[in-house]
């Protein structure tokens, strides 16, 4: 898979949990697993600090067509460009970094 390409699920996982009553945004991408192939990371701006992983998680399996992350991260906002368009390639970036520590 090249970089800019994604799982064609990704736009369906964004918009299962960005139906979630706790989430403002979300935006799914996929990282490299060398024994995997990729792995789906679920990046998530909340509206209330209490919701977990484990929620979204178990919201995400009520839906048997779409997959699961198998992480989910948290932030207060989306990187940008200039011109306002969400940087994935930085979340990609940032998801590697926490995921690997």
């Amino acid at each position: 898979m090249q970089q800019n390409e994604q799982l064609p699920e990704t736009y369906q996982i964004e918009s299962l949990i960005t139906d979630h009553e706790q989430v403002v945004d979300a935006k799914v991408i996929t990282i490299p697993h060398p024994e995997k192939g990729e792995l789906i990371v679920a990046w998530v701006i909340a509206n209330d600090s209490a919701l977990t992983k484990e929620e979204i998680v178990k919201y995400c399996d009520r839906s048997n067509d779409i997959s699961t992350p198998n992480y989910v991260l948290f932030t207060d906002e989306f990187p940008t460009t200039p011109s306002g368009k969400i940087q994935k390639i930085r979340l990609k970036e940032k998801a590697l970094e926490l995921i690997n520590e």
